[in-house]
């Protein structure tokens, strides 16, 4: 039995009461009905999950065997698309945000890049994710604090993040411009980010197709340079070196899953049409890595002259 990706990133939850609904929805609906899946997400995330399971697929996505160790028995609550790590490229000491950083796996790697005197924040909309997180960071002791919060609305001051990283949350985004927007706002000048999300390859969906609501959110591959490039980011690259949706796990992966765990993913009939489509030539996961320009600087001596 194989598994997809696709499984870990699509967002509708498998039971009539708290499925997302289809669009057309407001930017502040999307949100909401995100914030309750998560939530419950959230509730039983201190359950124990398939390790070995987990072990694999961020083992695919290009995390590290050291990458991998650091997140120790919280990998079964690992939350994304890629690893943001490889572009990222954290040093010892800087300030690293992770927005949509969930049940914390990529904020707990993440302090381990920054070490000591770096300092590591992660935001996420739900509320319970944040609470589980917070939890599990004290637990192993470390210094990173999480907090509810909107990335198009990041209650944190101009300029003072080294790196922010993102896996996945960019895919639920109903203002992808914005949310672009408050990152470059609180990234310090010569600051960068590295952002996995997944994207569609064309320019619209089929019509006529009940897709589920966070494919109905994905942004058009061609669409992220052009939104940076507007917020002011330079140096914009989409790094779709590693864009395919489908990943054939080992048989030895394919045990149950913890049926007490709340999960989000593609599943029942409703959805069961999606078979029919070829997810690799339909959607890419992408990484887009950005820098904010360095501060000008005024030679005070020239401007006396002139």
């Amino acid at each position: 039995e194989g598994a997809n990706p696709a499984d870990f990133l699509y967002v509708y939850v498998d039971d009539e009461k708290n499925k997302l609904k289809g669009c057309p929805m407001s930017g502040e609906v999307v949100k909401e009905e995100t914030k309750q899946a998560y939530d419950k997400v959230g509730e039983t995330a201190h359950l124990q999950g398939n390790l070995r399971r987990a072990k694999a697929i961020m083992t695919y996505l290009g995390y590290t065997e050291e990458q991998i160790g650091i997140a120790g028995k919280d990998a079964f609550n690992y939350q994304g698309v890629g690893n943001p790590f490889r572009n990222a490229k954290i040093q010892p000491g800087e300030r690293v945000l992770d927005v949509g950083s969930g049940l914390g796996v990529d904020s707990f790697i993440a302090a381990h890049h920054a070490g000591s005197d770096g300092k590591v924040i992660g935001i996420d909309i739900s509320k319970r994710e944040v609470r589980h997180a917070q939890v599990r960071a004290a637990t192993r002791e470390l210094d990173v604090r999480f907090a509810e919060a909107d990335m198009e609305d990041i209650p944190l001051p101009d300029g003072c993040i080294d790196v922010i990283i993102s896996n996945g949350a960019f895919c639920l985004a109903p203002n992808k411009e914005k949310a672009f927007a408050e990152l470059f706002r609180v990234l310090k000048p010569g600051g960068r980010i590295a952002v996995y999300t997944t994207t569609i390859r064309t320019e619209k969906l089929e019509q006529g197709v009940n897709w589920p609501i966070c494919m109905k959110m994905f942004e058009p591959k061609d669409n992220f340079a052009p939104i940076c490039e507007r917020v002011g980011f330079v140096d914009v690259i989409i790094d779709d070196s590693d864009d395919k949706m489908t990943y054939e796990l080992p048989d030895e992966q394919c045990e149950e899953l913890n049926p007490d765990r709340f999960s989000i993913h593609v599943g029942g009939a409703e959805f069961e049409y999606l078979d029919d489509y070829d997810m690799d030539e339909l959607c890419a996961r992408v990484c887009v890595v950005a820098r904010k320009p360095e501060a000008k600087t005024v030679n005070l001596k020239d401007k006396e002259k002139s």
